[in-house]
């Protein structure tokens, strides 16, 4: 079980002991059948006047929950900046992922659309790299770029 005690929180573990030898009946049954060593070294109060599956005391561990318990707060704190380190990195990979493979290639393209609105021939055309819907849109917008100049080529040129 725990306990609370004065320097913390405890774990213990409890067992009775009970006679179940008649062996130990013979030294602790009465002070007169114990051996005169026995009783001159612990005394006549205690330890007689014990019967057969009787519970005569308990044993005892008792462990402080302090230094696991720190431990434990320890390991959580590590465990939870560990997590936080992998999601900062994630999330920060998967910015710069989505930057190099949306947002670039939407704000490159922006700026070619808006000089071949304003007529400027001169527009390079869209580099694609891929076959995604940003590559798609790359290979439609270059084919709009070209279609689009040759409108405006056979608009300037002399009708005959």
């Amino acid at each position: 079980g725990q306990r609370d005690t004065p320097s913390g929180p405890s774990l213990f573990l409890a067992k009775p002991l009970r006679i179940t030898n008649p062996a130990c009946l013979q030294c602790h049954s009465s002070v007169e059948a114990a051996p005169k060593t026995m009783v001159d070294k612990y005394g006549p109060a205690n330890g007689f006047g014990w019967q057969l599956h009787e519970v005569v005391g308990a044993q005892m561990v008792s462990v402080p929950m302090t230094v696991p318990l720190a431990r434990s707060q320890q390991t959580w704190a590590t465990v939870m900046t560990l997590f936080g380190a992998v999601f900062l990195v994630t999330g920060l990979a998967l910015n710069l992922l989505l930057w190099a493979m949306v947002i670039r290639p939407v704000t490159q393209m922006a700026a070619l659309a808006e000089r071949v609105s304003l007529g400027k021939a001169d527009a390079p055309a869209f580099v694609t790299r891929g076959r995604d819907e940003i590559g798609v849109l790359g290979q439609s917008f270059n084919r709009m770029r070209r279609s689009l100049h040759a409108a405006m080529k056979m608009l300037e040129s002399p009708a005959t």
